[in-house]
């Protein structure tokens, strides 16, 4: 077209929507006196980063001789797009006759290698675009600010979650590893996430970072911790005006039914073993829900020789409850079960146990293998009994108790007794600190140690 060493050696800027219209461009003002030395695709404008528009920015130089006859003001060594079909900031008459044939567009088989554009930017972009104009439709400004506000949130959003969690990593990768192993071993005991992290800062509050290092040291510390926080009720006394009334309430599928047999069978057997006479002892079913629940606990009665009677009303239950007052030591009464949401039924429940002059000790029934959240919500719903401790069942069907002992501290509630085993009749315990902290997955339990601070665990009643 023309030899290079004729054009100038002063490169000039120029911009617009795409490589032809830059041609195009410069083909009027300069005719073929020109030369595009390389360009680059970018992105520009747009709201928020939203349909933002490709513009081409291009170096080229002209021809030393056109520029001798045509003097080029200064402001033409940039020239930038704004927009629009055809933009020519200088009017002037052309030295060279207009061509209608551009330069080869020889530039795009070799560009320089930092002026290319990302096809796929290219791509997402356009697809970004047409998807929100589909979506939005075209001119709804409104909608399009909508987006792009919520887009800038997101993006905050994740920045702000990306920052907690770098928080978290360099936090955990800090940690010590003393204070890691122990609640690695919290957590496989099923201790709630808010008793961890009360026995994690009772840790670093009471070890400095030397003491930390004897990991022995640090878990005696915290298996003394679990067992303080393990509150025993107190032995009841049985002795008064009227019959002990003894009530278990509790969820249904707990072992209610089964734990009044095996209180009946225990206080036989502490008396035997205190060389004591019997006490007389009476059951009673208020269980009209299930099928089959009188006929149970009259099987256990008939094993261990005491009357089982059935209640169906409150007046029923104050009718039996005055008959025996002043006849029998114990009346041992098993109750229905409900879901902890069955409000309505709770509540009935409560208000038929309210006979006069029969001042029950009521115990909550829980099995050991409900989850912490479901153990949390039982004990809330079943405040209104005003249970006197809770009774840990079923404890032979899991070997974890942190669950139980993290509920059982926040709620500051008392453990009175647990059962375990398959002899329905023989496998009621006395709770002690010793017994849960024994039963620990993964800690080193000194017995001699946690019996000498904490007693024995096989207290009887």
């Amino acid at each position: 077209m023309y030899k290079t060493e004729k054009l100038g050696s002063t490169q000039m800027e120029i911009e617009g929507p795409s490589l032809e219209w830059i041609k195009n461009r410069l083909q009027r003002e300069y005719g073929d006196m020109y030369q595009i030395l390389n360009y680059k695709t970018t992105l520009k404008g747009g709201l928020f980063g939203f349909f933002q528009k490709e513009i081409v920015n291009a170096n080229y130089v002209v021809e030393d001789s056109f520029n001798r006859y045509n003097s080029v003001p200064d402001p033409l060594k940039k020239m930038p797009y704004s927009g629009g079909a055809d933009y020519s900031p200088y009017q002037r008459p052309q030295a060279y006759p207009q061509k209608t044939d551009y330069m080869p567009y020889m530039t795009r088989e070799a560009p320089v290698k930092t002026g290319m554009a990302d096809p796929n930017q290219n791509s997402f972009t356009a697809k970004r675009d047409e998807f929100l104009k589909q979506t939005l439709g075209n001119g709804n400004v409104t909608s399009m600010l909508q987006v792009a506000q919520l887009t800038k949130q997101i993006e905050k959003l994740g920045e702000k979650i990306d920052s907690v969690s770098q928080a978290q990593a360099a936090s955990q990768g800090d940690e010590n590893a003393t204070i890691q192993k122990i609640n690695d071993l919290l957590v496989q005991n099923e201790f709630t996430q808010n008793y961890i992290r009360k026995m994690d800062e009772k840790i670093r509050r009471e070890f400095n970072l030397e003491d930390l290092e004897d990991f022995d040291r640090v878990q005696d510390s915290v298996i003394d911790w679990i067992g303080e926080t393990i509150s025993i009720a107190p032995k009841f006394n049985s002795k008064g005006k009227f019959a002990h009334v003894i009530v278990v309430v509790g969820p249904t599928g707990v072992g209610k039914t089964t734990t009044i047999a095996r209180m009946a069978a225990k206080l036989r057997k502490v008396a035997q073993s205190k060389k004591l006479a019997a006490p007389s002892i009476k059951m009673i079913t208020m269980d009209t829900w299930r099928v089959g629940a009188f006929e149970q606990l009259k099987h256990y009665g008939d094993a261990i020789e005491i009357d089982v009677d059935k209640a169906e009303s409150a007046d029923d239950l104050k009718s039996l409850f005055d008959s025996y007052k002043n006849s029998m030591d114990f009346v041992l009464i098993d109750t229905s079960g409900y879901s902890p949401n069955d409000y309505e039924n709770i509540a009935k429940m409560r208000s038929m146990l309210d006979v006069k002059g029969m001042q029950p000790d009521i115990y909550l029934a829980v099995a050991a293998s409900t989850k912490a959240s479901d153990l949390e919500k039982i004990i809330r719903n079943y405040e209104s009994f005003d249970f006197r401790s809770v009774i840990v069942t079923k404890c032979d069907e899991t070997s974890a108790y942190g669950n139980v002992i993290s509920i059982l501290s926040e709620k500051n509630k008392q453990v009175s007794m647990i059962t375990d085993g398959q002899q329905v009749l023989h496998s009621l315990k006395r709770a002690s600190p010793v017994l849960f902290l024994r039963q620990l997955i993964g800690f080193q339990v000194n017995k001699d140690k946690v019996v000498k601070k904490f007693g024995s665990e096989n207290e009887e009643e």
